[in-house]
């Protein structure tokens, strides 16, 4: 793997707008009284069943010990050398996953830049062997409590690490974030024993998927 860059030359920043739906309070509430009224006429309906899935995100847990690196940092690689990785992975690295972008439709520019986080280890082949069984799904920075936030599985959530918070790094990790939703949720995990290599033990790239539609 080329290696990444360490920092973020640029902060995307844009004005957020609130998304008015127009929609009569009290048409709204009727709607609803129908369709709840609906609900309890239908056959299979039984009141006080819980649902079978639900769309909040479970609160994060702390990190197993046998999954914590030494050092870690917000990186960045153009995607060019991303799709690289991923055309290497297989025969590269024992340890990863790829995703098929032709399939998921990304036409980014060969020299946009794709965050990721890279995590060195002394031991990081024992790490990323023990990261493989996790199902990796995503990362995200929590800027309120100072955490990055690993997503594994269907409903896992591990705190995966801390850092000291100020305005500096504050205005990193949002850095991160921008990017990553400026190339549709599109990141990377990489997994190396020293940070400064040019090499990985182990390369996942991510995808943060908005919530579902309720």
């Amino acid at each position: 793997m080329k290696q990444p860059t360490p920092a973020f030359s640029e902060a995307g920043s844009g004005d957020e707008h609130t998304a008015q739906s127009g929609m009569n309070p009290k048409q709204s509430s009727a709607q609803a009284e129908q369709s709840k009224s609906e609900s309890i006429r239908h056959p299979g309906f039984q009141k006080g069943t819980k649902p079978l899935l639900t769309l909040d995100n479970p609160f994060a847990t702390n990190l197993p010990d046998n999954l914590f690196g030494d050092k870690w940092a917000f990186v960045q690689l153009p995607f060019d050398d991303v799709r690289e990785e991923v055309e290497l992975l297989e025969r590269r690295y024992a340890f990863g996953a790829g995703l098929d972008l032709d399939l998921l439709g990304f036409e980014l520019d060969e020299t946009t830049l794709v965050p990721g986080v890279a995590v060195e280890s002394s031991r990081a082949k024992p790490l990323a062997a023990w990261m493989n069984g996790l199902e990796i799904c995503s990362m995200e920075v929590d800027t309120g409590r100072a955490n990055l936030i690993l997503s594994a599985g269907v409903s896992t959530r591990y705190v995966y690490a801390g850092y000291q918070k100020s305005a500096a790094t504050t205005q990193e990790a949002e850095a991160w974030e921008a990017a990553k939703k400026a190339c549709g949720g599109l990141h990377f995990l990489a997994i190396q024993e020293n940070l400064n290599s040019d090499s990985c033990v182990g390369f996942w790239l991510l995808l943060d998927l908005p919530p579902p539609p309720v």
